[in-house]
């Protein structure tokens, strides 16, 4: 059973029913609902875009009560384009969840073996989602072509494992990004890609100075050398920016635009 759609109220949402039914909650949220205006209409959920900060707490107010999930118990990442993973714990609830000034400073992965949920934000950049049925853990990465070519995936399961997890029995899903229909990068991108890849058959070049890069199979292919097993991953495969009516893209957009959110949390632990 893969990704599915669901809806709470005027709330679109992809998420997992098998993860569900282990006790994580997981969701992708749409653009859809919200009471964000044009150029960020509606549910746009990022509080670092220029949106009016009024709006996007009501659009975040809508989110966290279709999970039944007080503020207090949230927390979110500043998201640098980089590669540092922080675990959470209970006394991170509330962090960056109502205003830029908490936010955990300089992290685009956190995980957590609390109940705290874990929330980030994309518009093309690629959410990665971690369980670790092992140690009762859970996880989320933000990987741009930056993360992905430095190999998010592989930070966030170093970190787990450090805590006693073993990646081939980890669960990992890929959520929407920017798909491969879409995503033109140029000669230094691709080049960044060859220095931390052997293989780099998720590049397919378009003349001299371009290529498509495929940043699922990017993330997969780091997953599978971590030794995630391949029935343990699930990608959705939706194209943020071949789906306007759907989500927010940045390449399609332009910087104002509005961002969704990847949402994370352990309900259940035994």
């Amino acid at each position: 059973m893969s990704w599915e759609w669901q809806k709470r109220g005027s709330i679109n949402y992809l998420t997992l029913p098998k993860w569900q039914a282990q006790g994580v909650d997981l969701g992708f949220s749409t653009r859809v609902g919200g009471v964000s205006q044009v150029p960020y209409d509606t549910f746009n959920l990022g509080l670092h875009v220029g949106d009016d900060p009024t709006a996007v707490l009501e659009n975040r107010e809508r989110w966290l009560d279709q999970w039944e999930v007080p503020w207090s118990r949230v927390a979110v990442g500043e998201q640098v384009h980089g590669t540092n993973v922080l675990w959470v714990g209970e006394e991170d609830g509330g962090r960056g969840i109502r205003e830029l000034e908490t936010t955990i400073p300089a992290v685009d992965g956190l995980v957590t073996q609390s109940d705290v949920g874990l929330m980030a934000f994309f518009a093309d950049c690629v959410p990665l989602f971690f369980y670790f049925p092992d140690i009762q853990a859970v996880g989320i990465a933000h990987a741009g072509w930056k993360g992905t070519a430095h190999k998010m995936g592989e930070k966030v399961l170093e970190c787990l494992e450090k805590a006693g997890g073993r990646s081939e029995n980890a669960w990992v899903a890929i959520g929407p990004s920017i798909g491969p229909c879409c995503y033109y990068v140029d000669e230094g991108v691709a080049e960044q890609f060859r220095e931390n890849f052997d293989e780099t058959q998720f590049l397919s070049r378009q003349d001299d100075k371009h290529y498509l890069l495929d940043l699922w199979e990017a993330n997969r292919t780091t997953l599978l050398q971590k030794g995630v097993l391949p029935e343990n991953i699930d990608v959705v495969a939706t194209c943020t920016a071949d789906n306007p009516g759907w989500f927010f893209s940045h390449r399609r957009d332009g910087a104002r635009t509005g961002r969704m959110a990847g949402w994370i949390r352990l309900v259940v632990r035994s």
